[in-house]
C-alpha cells in the first residue's frame, strides 16, 4: 500500500479489456520479479462459480433470506440469490442511502462536482471487482495514485514526489538523525527493503495462504502473523529516527504500524499500488447498479432467465435489525428489527439469513442463543479502523497552478500533520465521456483550468489522527484542516477562507451501522479469527459476508467475493433439500 510504483513506457486505457488489465498485472509482476504469482493472484481473486450451475433458476421459490446490511456485499448476495428465485429482504439501517462504505457526496444537484468518502479506487488485479464492473457496463477510468508534483510536508520542511525521491532526500533527511547508510538510501527503498523483501523468501504456494481463509496455517504465515509492522521495521536494523520519518512520509503505513505485518504483505502480494481505477460519475454508480438491477422486473443482466423464475425482492431501507435469534419453530431465523421513522420494533422469520454488517456493528445486536464461541470472541476483538474524511468544495483549483514542475493533477501529498494526506482529482482521461456526462472538462486538461471550481479530498487520516480530527466540531475541524493544507502547499495564512465554499466530513467511527471504516487485523488476529469469522452458525442457517470475512480488508473486492460465496452456499444448501 506504500510502495511508490510508476508506471513506466505504459498508458493505462479508459474501460480496460481483462487482456489489459492482466497485462498491468503481469507487467507489475514481472518489475518485482515475481512473475511466477500471477496465475495464483488471477484464481484466488476470481469471482466463485456462477450460482445458476448449483441450482436452477427458480428452482429455490419459496424460500426466504434475509440480508442484513444494504451495502454492496448485501446487494451481491441479493442480486446472485435472485437468480434461482429466492423471497429476499433486505434491511438497511440508512433511510435514504444505500451502498455502505461506498459513499459518493454530491456538492451540486447536477453532479459535477462529488468526493468519494468511502471507497474510491480498484486494482486491477481484483477480478470478482471487474466481474461485477463488466457486468454493469460501468465505465472507469486512471485513478493516478502518485504524483511527481506533489508534495511532501514533514517537520515543516517541503519537498517534492520525485521517482529517486532527492527532493525528500535533500529537504526532510535532514532533519533526522539517520543512520549513514540511510541517509544515502531513498526513502521508498528504505520502505521497501525493509517490508517487501520477506515476501520474496516464502515460496509461492506458501504466499498463496495470504489470501486463504483457513483453519489452519502454515508455521511461516502464523509466524510472520506474530509481528506487527513497526517491530518489522526494528527487526529489518531500521533506526528509530527512520521509523519516525516513515510515518510522515507514508502516514497510512505509520497508522498501522501496530497491525499485522501480513496485512501489509497481503497488499504487496496482489501489487495493489499499482494500476487503479475510480467509477466514472460516482463510485456511488456501483452499488446503485446492483439496486437498480434487483428492483426491475426485467434485469438485462438476467437476460437467460426468464421473469417468473426469478426471486421476490423487498428493500427494507430504514430498518435497523437488533436482534438474531433462534426461535421456536425448526430451522428458522428470526431477526428482530426497528422502523427508523415509527421507531416500532417488529419480526420475521427466515429460512436463512446472510448478515454483511461489519463485526463492529453486529457486535451492538442481541444474539440468542449465541454464535460459537470463536465467532462471539471475533465479533469483540477483531480490530476496526478509525477514518475520517473532510472534503472541500472550492471556487477554484488552486493546487494546479504554477508550471509543469509544480501543478497538481491527481495523486495525493502526505504530511506528518494530523490530516495525513491530501488527495487531488485525476479526472484527466476519458473527455468525451465526462463531457457527456457533465459538460465539464476534467482537471489539467486546458489552460488556466485552475480558475475552476474543484472539489479537494482536504484530509484523509486513519486511526488516531482519524479520532483526533473527526471528533473536532464542525467549525474548528475545517479551520484546522484549512490551516494544514495551506502549510502543505505553502499558501499564506487564511489563503483558503474566500476559497472554501462547502464541505463535507464523514468520521466513520461515529457513522450509524459501521462505528468504524474497515477491519484490519492486529498481529495474530488472522490465525485466531479469519476462519471463525466466515464460518457458518445456527446449523448453516445464517451466513456471513463483507471485507471483514474475506482477507482483501478495506476493498470492494471482499464484500463481493464473500457475497457471492455466501450466495452459494445457501444454493447448495437449497438443492440439498
Amino acid at each position: 500500500m506504500v510502495r511508490d510504483y510508476r508506471q513506466v513506457n505504459f498508458i493505462q486505457p479508459d474501460n480496460p479489456t481483462d487482456e489489459e488489465r492482466h497485462k498491468m498485472l503481469l507487467m507489475t509482476l514481472e518489475q518485482s520479479n515475481r512473475a511466477e504469482d500471477f496465475n495464483n493472484i488471477i484464481e484466488l481473486l476470481s469471482p466463485p462459480q456462477d450460482i445458476t450451475t448449483i441450482a436452477s433458476p427458480g428452482s429455490c421459490k419459496g424460500i426466504r433470506v434475509g440480508i442484513i446490511g444494504g451495502g454492496i456485499a448485501g446487494l451481491t448476495s441479493a442480486f446472485e440469490l435472485r437468480k434461482l428465485g429466492f423471497d429476499i429482504t433486505i434491511f438497511e439501517t440508512q433511510e435514504n442511502r444505500l451502498g455502505g462504505r461506498i459513499y459518493t457526496h454530491y456538492f451540486d444537484a447536477d453532479k459535477r462536482f462529488y468526493a468519494e468518502l468511502g471507497a474510491m479506487r480498484i486494482p486491477v488485479a481484483h477480478e470478482t471487482t471487474w466481474h461485477y464492473i463488466n457486468t454493469f457496463g460501468l465505465r472507469t477510468r486512471p485513478f493516478v495514485q502518485n504524483n511527481e508534483n506533489a508534495l511532501f510536508y514533514v517537520r515543516h520542511k517541503r519537498a517534492r514526489n520525485d521517482p529517486q525521491g532527492k527532493s525528500v532526500m535533500e529537504n526532510i533527511y535532514p532533519e533526522f538523525d539517520l543512520t549513514p547508510q540511510e541517509r544515502v538510501t531513498p526513502w521508498q527503498k528504505l520502505i521497501g527493503d525493509a517490508l517487501s523483501s520477506n515476501l520474496y523468501k516464502i515460496s509461492p504456494a506458501t504466499r498463496k495462504e495470504l489470501l486463504q481463509v483457513k483453519r489452519e496455517y502454515s508455521l511461516t504465515i502464523e509466524y510472520l502473523g506474530s509481528f506487527g509492522i513497526r517491530r518489522v521495521l526494528e527487526k529489518m536494523g531500521l533506526s528509530e529516527a527512520a521509523i519516525e520519518m516513515i510515518s510522515g512520509l507514508a502516514p497510512f503505513l505509520g497508522s498501522f504500524y501496530y497491525n499485522s505485518y501480513t496485512e501489509n504483505l497481503i497488499e504487496e502480494y496482489t501489487v495493489d499500488y499499482a494500476y487503479r481505477y475510480e467509477i466514472v460519475g460516482g463510485m456511488v454508480n456501483f452499488p446503485l447498479s446492483f439496486y437498480n438491477s434487483l428492483m426491475s422486473k426485467n434485469p438485462i443482466e438476467y437476460s437467460n432467465i426468464q421473469e417468473d423464475g426469478l426471486g421476490k425482492i423487498t428493500w427494507a431501507n430504514g430498518k435497523t435489525v437488533n436482534s438474531i435469534l433462534r426461535g421456536d419453530i425448526p430451522n428458522k431465523v428470526i431477526l428482530e428489527y426497528k422502523d427508523e421513522k415509527t421507531m416500532e420494533t417488529h419480526n420475521q422469520s427466515f429460512d436463512y439469513v446472510i448478515c454483511t454488517i461489519p463485526f463492529s456493528s453486529l457486535r451492538n445486536v442481541y444474539i440468542n442463543p449465541m454464535f460459537s464461541s470463536e465467532k462471539m470472541q471475533a465479533i469483540k476483538e477483531v480490530f476496526y479502523t478509525s477514518s475520517q474524511k473532510t472534503a472541500f468544495m472550492c471556487n477554484e483549483r488552486f493546487w494546479e497552478r504554477g508550471n509543469d514542475n509544480e501543478r497538481i493533477v491527481g495523486g495525493g501529498s502526505n504530511t506528518d500533520l494530523p490530516i495525513q494526506t491530501i488527495w487531488y482529482p485525476s479526472h484527466r482521461n476519458s473527455i468525451e465521456n465526462i463531457q457527456e456526462e457533465s459538460q465539464q472538462v476534467p482537471t489539467g486538461m486546458r489552460d488556466n483550468s485552475y480558475n475552476e471550481p474543484g472539489v479537494l479530498l482536504s484530509s484523509y487520516n486513519l486511526n488516531l489522527d482519524a479520532i483526533r480530527v473527526g471528533d473536532l466540531e464542525d467549525i474548528k475541524r475545517v479551520e484546522e484542516i484549512k490551516r494544514q493544507v495551506e502549510a502543505v502547499h505553502g499558501l499564506e495564512k487564511g489563503y483558503l477562507d474566500s476559497i472554501v465554499e462547502n464541505f463535507i466530513t464523514v468520521n466513520w467511527n461515529g457513522e450509524k451501522g459501521f462505528y468504524g471504516a474497515f477491519c484490519y487485523f492486529m498481529p495474530e488476529q488472522q490465525k485466531h479469527f479469519s476462519y471463525a469469522m466466515a464460518k457458518t452458525e445456527y446449523d448453516n442457517r445464517v451466513h456471513f459476508a463483507g471485507e471483514h470475512v474475506s482477507l482483501t480488508h478495506g476493498w470492494i473486492e471482499g464484500s463481493l467475493s464473500t457475497a457471492a460465496k455466501a450466495a452459494n452456499e445457501i444454493a447448495r444448501l437449497c438443492k440439498s433439500v
